[in-house]
């Protein structure tokens, strides 16, 4: 497997990199109906609820994403749903992240999983985005960028990046977000952060045109067709990072 040639991988953003990194654990597990979330933890109402499509857009459904695979390996053994996942040796986490700096707990977490073999040759790659939380500020995108990187060049390990855009707006976004938030606005936020991103080294992978004529249930958030296809573009840069 891909995962296989690199020691962890790590996922840092926002809300918009949150559900990505569900579907792409909807792609490991193999579980289009809730792949994406912590199965072990749901109620009968919340199964009934979260299933395909919802687990993404349904608000209520969001608290229950899984945010680490080590989780999954340790709940999910009696679910009798199988899958290559489970050969898989190679850990994967979500931190979560609303602005910069991140507090000290956040890069404890970082640096305890880049710190965990020190002389082990495979790189780290760390996926990372932050924009409407921060609502597309773009000094907290380029402090955030140095924020992690200084965190990972001081660890010695090989910790390639990559700077993940955000989505284009859907029609129903709200009224009192258009303004700020709006395509204007994204499109710009996007360009503007991809420079930066690239001055420092960092790949880059834009969302807005992938999601532009994509539909949104609610302005920003988009389904299972657009988040499978996200992970997938995940999954190919993953594929083109040297592994040594």
């Amino acid at each position: 497997m891909i995962l296989e040639r690199f020691d962890a991988i790590v996922f840092i953003g926002d809300d918009t990199l949150k559900a990505i990194y569900a579907t792409f654990n909807i792609l490991l597990r193999e579980n289009i109906a809730m792949g994406g979330l912590k199965q072990w933890e749901l109620s009968d109402n919340d199964r009934s609820t979260c299933r395909c499509d919802n687990q993404l857009i349904r608000p209520e459904c969001w608290s229950h994403f899984v945010t680490e695979s080590q989780a999954i390996t340790d709940n999910d053994e009696a679910s009798g749903h199988k899958s290559p996942y489970y050969c898989s040796r190679t850990p994967h986490t979500f931190l979560s992240i609303s602005d910069s700096p991140a507090t000290e707990d956040l890069h404890a977490k970082l640096t305890s999983l880049l710190g965990k073999n020190p002389d082990a040759y495979k790189p780290i790659p760390v996926i990372h985005s932050l924009s409407l939380a921060t609502s597309l500020s773009w000094p907290a995108a380029t402090a955030s960028m140095d924020e992690w990187v200084a965190l990972a060049d001081g660890s010695g390990r090989n910790v390639p990046f990559l700077w993940v855009g955000p989505n284009a707006a859907g029609h129903l976004k709200p009224p009192g977000q258009i303004l700020n938030e709006g395509n204007n606005a994204l499109w710009h936020y996007t360009v503007e952060t991809m420079k930066e991103a690239k001055s420092r080294q960092l790949d880059t992978l834009a969302m807005y045109n992938l999601t532009l004529q994509a539909n949104s249930w609610d302005g920003s958030g988009y389904g299972l067709k657009v988040g499978l296809v996200q992970a997938m573009m995940i999954m190919n840069w993953l594929s083109r990072v040297e592994s040594t």
